[in-house]
C-alpha cells in the first residue's frame, strides 16, 4: 500500500508516494509554485496552485495500479497564508503570501486592541504582520465581504477542504495565526471576539488524523474503487522535523526558501525574553510537544537572488561552489576576501525582526569577483543563523553540540561546512529525499495506524557529518565579534531611527 504526501513550498509543490511501511520513495512530480502580483503586492495564485495540484494527483496514479492501493493523502504547506471561503466554496478575496508586506499597517489596528504582552501570552508567538490575522484584516478591509458567512484556512487546509469538501483547520497551521490559544490548544475567543471574527475559523482535527475521503468526483477521475482518505499534515518545517528524527533536546536547521532553527519543548516559554527576542512558541505536530521557532526569511532567497542578479546558471553556480570548498580552510584567501553580507533580503528575523530591514554589504570592490560575493552571501547566512542560535540558547539556558541539517543546504557542501566552521558545531546532513512531504506521510502513518512508530523503517537517508576547522572557527568568531555584531547593531539602530523619524512624522502631519 501506498501513501502521497504533500508539500506546498513558497518556491515549489512536490507530490511524493511512498510505500507503507518501507517509506520507500516510488514516485514523484513537483510544479513551481503559481503567484500573481497585483496592485497590492504578491499573491499565491490559488486557483491555478489547486488545478495544478489535482493534475499532479492524476499524474501520479489516475493511469496505473497505484490508485487501487493508496491509502492515504497528507497535506503539509508554508504557514501564515490562507484565503477566506464563502459558503458556497469559493475563494473571496487574495492569498496573500507569508511575506507580503502589505499587511504591516494592520499591526496597528491589532495593536489597539492588545498589547504585545498580551497577545504572546495568549498566543507565543510576536505581533507580526507575516502572522493571518494581519492578512484576514486586510482582506476584511479592502474586499467586499460578509465576514460572518466566510471561513479561513490555512493553504495546507483549503487543499485538504478541496480535495474532501470537509473544512477543519490543523493545530501547527493554527498556531501561525494570531488567534490560537497556545496554552489551552483552541482558538482564542478573546482575540477573535475582539476582532468581530468569532465564526471565522473551522474545527480542529488533530495533525496527520483521517478527516474524509476523498470526494467521489475526484475519485471517479482516478479510476479509484476503493476509498483515498485526506489529511493535513501541518507547517512544512514541523513535518520535515518528523524525517529528521528530531527529538526534544535536538535542534534543527530547516532550509529551503526560509531557514529555520526548531527546537522541541515539553512547554511553551511566554517569558518577556522570548517576546523581545521575537521567538515564536507553536504547537508540534505529535506527542503533545511544543516548539520554538525562529525563521530567517532570506535563506534559499538570497541563493536565488544572487544567481537572479549576477545572471548565474545552474551549471555556473555549481562550478562556483567547487571552486571555493577547496578555499574554506585557506586562511590568507578568507583573510584577503574578508566580507560582511547580512542577507536582510525580506526583513529581518529574530533576534531583531523587522520587516523593513534591509541588507547590508560590507567589503566589496572593484576586484571582487563571483566566488567572492557567493562566498560572502553564504558566511552572511551562516552569521545571521549564529545570531539566532547564540540568542535561544542564552534564553533556553541550553547548548547544542550538534545540529541537524534538512533541505537545500543538506544538498551543499560549501554550506555545510561553512555553518560547521561559523557556528562551530558537528553538523550533520540528513539529505532525506523530500523530507517534508516523508514527514507528512510518516505523521499520517502513525495518527492513522498504518505505520507502528516504534518499527524498523527503511532509511533512504544520507547522512553526513561536518566536523568544524578549529583554527578556521577562531577566525569566524574574531570576525562575528569585531565586524558582523557592530554592524549588525548599526544597522538596527539606524532602521529603529528611521522607523521612529517617519511615525514623528506621520503624527506631526495628522
Amino acid at each position: 500500500m501506498y501513501s502521497i504526501g504533500i508539500d506546498i513550498g513558497t518556491t515549489n509543490c512536490k507530490l511524493c508516494v511512498f510505500e507503507l511501511p518501507s517509506l520507500k520513495l516510488v514516485d514523484s512530480v513537483a510544479f513551481q509554485t503559481p503567484k500573481v502580483i497585483s496592485e497590492y503586492g504578491s499573491d499565491f495564485d490559488i486557483t491555478s496552485l489547486y488545478n495544478q495540484l489535482e493534475k499532479a494527483i492524476i499524474t501520479l496514479i489516475g493511469s496505473s495500479s497505484l490508485a487501487q492501493n493508496v491509502k492515504n493523502i497528507v497535506i503539509a504547506s508554508v504557514g501564515e497564508s490562507g484565503v477566506l471561503i464563502n459558503e458556497k466554496g469559493e475563494v473571496v478575496g487574495p492569498a496573500i503570501t507569508w511575506y507580503d508586506t502589505r499587511t504591516k499597517k494592520n499591526v496597528a489596528e491589532i495593536n489597539q486592541k492588545f498589547t504585545d504582552d498580551e497577545l504572546y501570552a495568549i498566543t507565543g508567538i510576536p505581533v507580526h504582520s507575516n502572522y493571518s490575522l494581519t492578512k484576514i484584516l486586510w482582506i476584511r478591509k479592502n474586499i467586499n465581504l460578509d465576514i460572518d458567512k466566510v471561513k479561513w484556512l490555512c493553504i495546507a487546509e483549503y487543499m485538504a477542504y478541496k480535495l474532501t469538501d470537509v473544512k477543519r483547520a490543523e493545530p501547527s497551521l493554527a498556531s501561525r495565526t494570531l488567534v490560537y490559544d497556545l496554552k489551552n490548544h483552541c482558538w482564542s475567543q478573546k482575540i477573535a471576539s475582539a476582532f468581530a471574527l468569532n465564526h471565522l475559523f473551522c474545527d480542529l482535527v488533530q495533525s496527520g488524523k483521517n478527516i474524509a475521503k476523498l470526494k467521489p468526483a475526484l475519485a471517479q477521475k482516478l479510476n479509484c474503487n476503493q476509498s483515498i482518505m485526506v489529511s493535513i499534515g501541518g507547517h512544512d518545517h514541523m513535518c520535515g522535523s518528523i524525517a529528521a528524527e528530531l527529538k526534544p533536546g535536538e535542534i534543527l536547521n530547516s532550509t529551503g526558501t526560509t531557514e529555520g532553527l526548531l527546537l522541541l519543548r515539553n512547554q511553551a516559554n511566554f517569558d518577556n525574553g522570548f517576546l523581545d527576542s521575537h521567538l515564536s512558541n507553536g504547537q508540534y505536530v505529535i506527542d503533545d510537544l511544543y516548539t520554538l521557532y525562529a525563521s530567517l526569511p532570506s535563506a534559499g532567497y538570497s541563493i536565488e537572488w544572487f544567481k537572479r542578479s549576477f545572471s548565474v546558471s545552474d551549471d555556473e553556480f555549481n562550478q562556483l561552489i567547487d571552486s571555493l570548498l577547496g578555499k574554506l580552510t585557506d586562511l590568507p584567501y578568507l583573510k584577503a576576501n574578508l566580507s560582511i553580507f547580512i542577507p536582510h533580503l525580506r526583513g529581518s528575523g529574530p533576534p531583531k525582526r523587522n520587516i523593513d530591514a534591509k541588507g547590508l554589504w560590507y567589503g566589496f570592490d572593484e576586484n571582487s569577483t563571483l566566488s567572492n560575493i557567493l562566498l560572502a552571501v553564504f558566511q552572511g547566512l551562516c552569521f545571521e543563523l549564529k545570531n539566532t542560535l547564540t540568542t535561544i540558547e542564552q534564553l533556553t539556558a541550553s547548548y547544542h553540540p550538534i545540529i541537524k541539517v534538512i533541505g537545500a543546504a543538506a544538498k551543499n557542501p560549501l554550506w555545510l561546512q561553512l555553518k560547521a566552521d561559523i557556528l562551530g558545531r558537528e553538523i550533520i546532513s540528513c539529505n532525506i529525499k523530500e523530507a517534508v512531504c516523508k514527514g507528512a506521510v510518516m505523521l499520517a502513518g502513525y495518527q492513522n495506524h498504518y505505520i507502528d512508530k516504534n518499527s524498523d523503517k527503511q532509511s533512504d537517508n544520507y547522512m553526513v557529518r561536518y566536523i568544524p576547522n578549529l583554527q578556521i572557527n577562531h577566525y569566524y568568531n574574531s570576525v562575528f565579534k569585531h565586524y558582523y555584531q557592530p554592524f549588525f547593531d548599526l544597522k538596527n539602530r539606524l532602521e529603529f531611527q528611521s522607523k521612529k523619524d517617519n511615525k514623528d512624522e506621520s503624527v506631526s502631519m495628522l
